[in-house]
């Protein structure tokens, strides 16, 4: 077999071997690659076939083959080196690409046989490299890696004795073909090729079982140490199904609930809810399942059926097409701050009732009439409606309490507070103390007549309570005067006006004999 024939076969082997290495990288169920062996077997392909178109005369054509052919065999030597379980640094490559270009260029201005010899001397150096990368101390040294190394080794001492000989006997080369070295120089490159392709794609075979066996060995690990951090972590852990049920429990979220971990295996999600918050439930199970996250705080029900406050961390699990597979949930126990929260809000709801109502009577005080009446008066504004007002005091008030006593007056006031929480029922209403025996009602929506109508229940229901008044030159029992007023919202009146007109209408009825009612609208 001639040299042109083996470098032929060589460019196509390589090129068929570079192919299959990219049908490797591009597997999509199992995907492998070697760095640098899929850019060696090309290189070496394309090195091998301009060989084998190059002209008998050493020229520029023959160098520029041997430099894209060496380049094939240095990266098919780093290639080796990652297979025998090194690192290449990027370093070391790049600076021995540049090293086999520069010495190929110097190669032009140097003789025949010195250019042959220098080609075939840098190639028993890359032969003689991967043997010395596979007899490296190693975990493991197998019979196909020794087998490779000395063939590498065996191809490599050829190279180097064709190029002592190239470099001594400048006449030997001249009759390239004749002599009996180079008769074996293709033989042993075609051998070499054939031998290593087996052995190379065993090696890269062992290696991947070998990543596979270690990042099997990792994942091991990693599970296990997961299941230390979720076992011995503070917060509770639930992993659901794509149906909302538990896949996982650690052992914190089981015991804050007053479950087993196994209990608590299958269970849906929403049978936790009270039937209050099942809307918190179905709010964020829709956004799982849209495959968003969120952050929000539930009550679930312990086994004993006690509400828990949670502050729930959930994550949507989608699979790679991007459907909902199931979710993952970190709890963390707020209970005792929520219900401190609670206690808090309900303290201040008191607090607030509190500085808004009268002591004794009960009802609304002075303070919430005001601002009462200033909130409706500007609604009217946007609904075009009508407000009443009720003022009303008790008749010789004072008399009652120098003759009776204050704790007998305190009595009758406690007593006109509940006849108008009777009286008043409307929520939108108010009924206030508007101070001493003065009280005052605010009537939203609700025209003169009506209003009329409700102060003379309210004075009715007075004389019904048939408290005692011997001081009263109006009847023997107390009695109340009452003015009543209605209005619309007109940006020249005030609330200021709107009491006045109340309170003018109040000393109408004192003034005309008491226990009765003065009503009119107001006039802007």
């Amino acid at each position: 077999m001639d040299l042109r024939t083996v470098m032929l076969l060589l460019a196509v082997g390589s090129f068929l071997f570079g192919l299959l290495l990219l049908v490797f990288k591009f597997n999509k169920d199992n995907p492998h690659e070697v760095p640098f062996w899929i850019a060696a077997k090309l290189l070496q392909a394309a090195g091998s076939l301009m060989l084998y178109f190059r002209t008998i005369h050493f020229e520029s054509f023959t160098v520029l083959a041997n430099t894209v052919l060496l380049l094939g065999f240095a990266y098919e030597a780093w290639a080796v080196r990652i297979l025998a379980g090194r690192l290449v640094k990027r370093w070391m490559h790049i600076t021995t690409s540049a090293g086999i270009v520069l010495a190929c260029l110097i190669s032009l201005f140097l003789a025949s046989h010195y250019r042959t010899g220098l080609v075939f001397f840098l190639q028993s150096v890359f032969f003689l490299l991967p043997g010395m990368f596979l007899f490296r101390k190693s975990e493991k040294i197998s019979s196909l890696r020794s087998l490779l190394a000395i063939c590498y080794c065996g191809a490599g001492i050829v190279f180097l004795i064709g190029s002592f000989v190239c470099f001594s006997s400048p006449e030997y080369v001249l009759n390239l073909e004749k002599g009996a070295l180079f008769a074996i120089i293709p033989f042993v490159s075609y051998c070499i090729f054939l031998i290593s392709v087996f052995i190379l794609l065993m090696l890269a075979k062992e290696r991947s079982e070998m990543q596979a066996l270690q990042i099997q060995k990792n994942l091991e690990k990693s599970k296990i140490q997961f299941q230390i951090i979720v076992e011995t972590a503070l917060e509770g852990i639930l992993i659901f199904d794509n149906q909302y049920r538990i896949t996982f429990a650690n052992n914190k979220m089981a015991s804050v609930l007053g479950y087993t971990v196994d209990e608590m295996l299958g269970r849906p999600y929403y049978s936790f809810f009270p039937e209050s918050d099942m809307q918190i439930y179905k709010q964020q199970e829709s956004l799982r399942k849209k495959g968003k996250d969120s952050v929000y705080e539930c009550c679930l029900l312990r086994k004993d059926g006690q509400k828990h406050w949670f502050l729930v961390s959930a994550k949507a699990i989608l699979d790679e097409s991007g459907r909902f597979e199931g979710s993952f949930g970190m709890l963390t126990d707020i209970n005792q701050r929520k219900e401190m929260e609670l206690q808090l809000e309900e303290s201040n709801r008191q607090l607030t009732e509190l500085s808004n109502k009268d002591s004794l009577t009960g009802i609304a005080n002075r303070r919430l009439f005001d601002a009462t009446l200033e909130q409706e008066y500007s609604r009217l504004r946007r609904t075009k409606s009508r407000l009443s007002v009720i003022l009303f005091d008790l008749d010789f008030f004072k008399a009652y309490n120098d003759y009776y006593g204050h704790v007998m007056g305190d009595e009758c006031l406690r007593r006109i507070g509940g006849v108008l929480n009777d009286c008043i029922t409307r929520s939108i209403d108010l009924a206030a103390r508007y101070g001493g025996e003065e009280f005052a009602c605010i009537l939203p929506d609700t025209d003169l007549e009506p209003a009329v109508k409700i102060a003379e229940k309210i004075r009715q229901r007075i004389m019904d309570l048939k408290i005692e008044h011997k001081k009263s030159p109006v009847s023997e029992y107390v009695t109340a005067s009452f003015g009543v007023t209605t209005v619309q919202y007109s940006p020249e009146t005030s609330l200021e006006d709107i009491i006045a007109t109340a309170d003018k209408l109040l000393y109408k009825a004192k003034t005309s004999g008491r226990n009765r009612i003065e009503y009119g609208e107001y006039k802007a």
